[in-house]
């Protein structure tokens, strides 16, 4: 198993981690001042810890971790095959892209005072596209530097900026209009977490027939508007319960479940862990 650094652009670094594990070990360690890194994880399980956090890896997620003091941060990842993109970007150098203005608050306090930042989560839209943007870039070809940095912004501007808090990216440059009808569709799931599908109006705001559009969501994706809706629900529920004043329930209902048994087995079958031992 190989992490080899492909791109350094002065204030970001890309690094690729590719191969096999044989055996479980802690394989690589670094120290973490004044920027974040960023873990974007489609294959594998493995873990990521510092002096006081502990994220557990598994297929499709992703985590942000960074420090304003000289921290040691290290991973490992468990037996079989391996594939992330990680991404390191200096706070000074999202602070003069995208400053402080209406970003999320927590990502908000640290860009403007430092601390200690750490959050794992499901890879969603805007982290799957910027780990398969990533992967398809050769340092050598041209434009590439261009194409990493214009890639990093995008999934920033989606993922960091929101306007509720329950929105877990409100997305300026990501417009239903100007999407797919897939994309359209999962967007408006998004938007719509504590929503029922109503699959005729899906249709209807994205231009083909209900049937049609739940056979290509399937087809292009490989899941079912229900299935998306879940893995959305549950991604946005693992950002709430960083709050440690909100409930469960709350939690649950603020992302459309009704009944906590419901939210509970379908949390586990996206994270393997209950929500309270997530939130713990």
């Amino acid at each position: 198993m190989r992490l080899e650094k492909w791109m350094d652009l002065g204030g970001v670094t890309c690094w690729r981690l590719r191969g096999r594990a044989e055996k479980a070990g802690s394989t690589w360690q670094a120290k973490v001042e004044g920027e974040i890194w960023l873990w974007l994880n489609p294959e594998g399980e493995g873990m990521i810890w510092g002096a006081e956090d502990r994220m557990y890896f598994r297929p499709g997620m992703y985590a942000i971790f960074g420090e304003d003091e000289a921290e040691k941060w290290r991973w490992t990842r468990l037996p079989g095959a391996h594939q992330a993109e990680i991404v390191v970007i200096s706070r000074a150098w999202l602070a003069r892209r995208i400053g402080a203005g209406h970003v999320h608050p927590d990502f908000g306090k640290w860009l403007e005072g430092g601390g200690k930042l750490a959050f794992a989560g499901l890879m969603t839209g805007p982290e799957r596209a910027l780990a398969s943007g990533l992967a398809d870039l050769d340092a050598e070809e041209p434009g590439a530097a261009l194409r990493v940095e214009a890639r990093i912004l995008e999934w920033a501007a989606v993922r960091l900026f929101r306007t509720s808090r329950s929105d877990a990216g409100a997305g300026f440059c990501h417009r239903v209009g100007k999407a797919g009808a897939v994309e359209r569709a999962l967007h408006l799931l998004e938007q719509r977490l504590a929503d029922p599908i109503d699959l005729a109006d899906l249709g209807r705001r994205c231009g083909i027939s209900p049937t049609h559009l739940s056979r290509v969501v399937k087809q292009k994706t490989g899941k079912t508007l229900r299935e998306h809706q879940r893995r959305l629900r549950i991604a946005a529920a693992c950002d709430l319960l960083r709050d440690k004043e909100t409930t469960v329930t709350g939690v649950a209902l603020d992302v459309g479940y009704q009944s906590l048994s419901h939210f509970a087995k379908a949390f586990r079958e996206e994270t393997g862990k209950s929500p309270r031992e997530w939130r713990s």
